[in-house]
C-alpha cells in the first residue's frame, strides 16, 4: 500500500468519524431540548404559576402594628362630587332609585326642612380628629364620622370618643381604595373588617357607609345593600382635602348648602388644619340663618317629615344660599373695615 492510499484512507476514516460524532451531538442536544420542553410545560401547568393570570389583593385580617401614613393631599383622585343630577347609566340609576326608594341610599336629607348634616370622612387621625371633636363640642354640634378601618384599628380611642360624644360613626371602608375596581369579594372584604373594627372599639356596628371618592357601581351598592348598609353621599363639597384655603372652603360650603343639605369635610387623609379653621365660622353663619345641625340618622328620621309651614322662614336658604355667601362675605368686609 503506498503512501497515497494510506493517506486517503486515513482521512476517510476521520471524516466517518467527524460525521458520528456531530450526529451523536445532535441527538443528544435534540434530547436536552425535549426534556427541557418537558419540564416547562410540566411546572408551567402547577397552580399560581400561569402567566398573565390576574393578581388579586387581598385585604389582612389583622390591623397593621404601626400607624399608617397620612395619604399626601396629591394622591387623592380628583373625582368629582355625585350629584343628584348626574348622568348615571340606567342601570346604576335604577339600582339607586330602588335603593332611595326604601331609604337606603341618600345625596340629601329633607329639603323643607332647616337642617343639615356635617359629616367628616377619612379618619380618625390623633392629630386633626381631636382638634374637630373639640370644636364640634364648644358649639354643641353632633355630627357624622366615616371611618377608614385601619385607622379605626389604628386609633380605637379616638373612634370611641367620636360615639361617646353623640356622633354617629359610619363605615368608609378598609383602605379607601377606588371599590369599583375590585371584585365583589374585595368589596365585601373591605365593607365587613371595617364594620368588625368600629364594633369592636365602640360595640355597635355601623349602619351607614360611604364609598371612597364617591364611586359607585352596581357590584359595590350590592355588597352595601346585602350588608344592610345605608348609603350616603353628599351635595356640598368644599373640597377641603385639595388645601384651596379656610375662606374659600367656608365659600364653597355657604354658596351649596340648603335645607337637608349634607356637607362632606375630612379629618383626615392629609393637612387638615384649613377644615378646622374654617369649622366655627361654618357653623355660626348657618346657625344665624336658622340652620341646626344634625346626625346623619336624623336627617333619615326627617325624611319624610312634613315642614311646619309651607311658606319657608324669613330665613329660609332653601333657594337662597348665594345670599348667605353673599352675607358672610359682607360681614367680612364690615370686619376688615373696622379693623383697618
Amino acid at each position: 500500500m503506498d503512501v497515497q492510499e494510506l493517506n486517503n484512507r486515513i482521512g476517510y476514516s476521520l471524516s466517518q468519524r467527524m460525521r458520528v460524532t456531530r450526529l451523536t451531538l445532535a441527538i443528544t442536544l435534540g434530547l436536552i431540548l425535549a426534556l427541557l420542553g418537558v419540564l416547562t410545560l410540566a411546572f408551567s401547568n402547577q397552580p399560581g404559576t400561569k402567566l398573565h393570570e390576574r393578581s388579586v389583593t387581598y385585604i389582612p385580617a389583622l390591623p397593621p402594628t404601626s400607624p399608617p401614613v397620612p395619604t399626601p393631599t396629591t394622591q387623592r383622585a380628583p373625582v368629582a362630587s355625585p350629584s343628584p343630577t348626574a348622568p348615571l347609566p340606567a342601570s346604576l340609576q335604577q339600582d339607586i332609585a330602588f335603593l332611595q326608594a326604601q331609604n337606603l341610599f341618600f345625596y340629601h336629607g329633607n329639603t323643607s326642612l332647616p337642617e343639615v348634616a356635617l359629616t367628616f370622612d377619612d379618619g380618625p387621625t390623633p392629630y386633626y380628629t381631636p382638634q374637630v371633636l373639640n370644636i364640634l363640642q364648644e358649639y354643641g354640634v353632633k355630627a357624622t364620622f366615616f371611618c377608614i378601618g385601619r385607622q379605626v384599628a389604628n386609633y380605637p380611642d379616638l373612634v370611641r370618643q367620636e360615639y361617646a360624644a353623640g356622633h354617629i360613626v359610619g363605615n368608609h371602608s378598609w383602605s379607601h381604595p377606588n371599590l369599583t375596581f375590585f371584585s365583589p369579594a374585595v368589596i365585601l372584604s373591605q365593607l365587613t373588617l371595617t364594620s368588625d373594627a368600629i364594633q369592636r372599639a365602640t360595640g355597635v356596628r355601623p349602619t351607614f357607609f360611604r364609598p371612597p371618592y364617591g364611586a359607585l357601581n352596581r357590584q359595590v351598592l350590592t355588597e352595601v345593600y346585602h350588608l344592610g348598609l345605608t348609603t350616603v353621599v353628599w351635595n356640598a363639597d368644599p373640597r377641603d382635602w385639595s388645601r384651596p384655603g379656610t375662606d374659600v372652603i367656608i365659600a364653597r360650603v355657604l354658596g351649596q348648602t340648603g335645607y337637608g343639605t349634607i356637607i362632606v369635610m375630612h379629618d383626615g387623609g392629609g393637612n387638615r388644619l384649613q377644615t378646622i379653621a374654617a369649622l366655627p365660622t361654618i357653623i355660626t353663619v348657618l346657625r344665624d340663618h336658622g340652620i341646626r345641625f344634625v346626625t346623619l340618622q336624623q336627617l333619615v328620621d326627617d325624611i319624610h317629615t312634613k315642614a311646619a309651614s309651607s311658606t319657608p322662614s324669613p330665613n329660609s336658604v332653601v333657594m337662597k344660599s348665594p345670599l348667605l355667601l353673599k352675607d358672610w362675605r359682607r360681614k367680612k368686609l364690615m370686619w376688615y373695615t373696622a379693623s383697618n
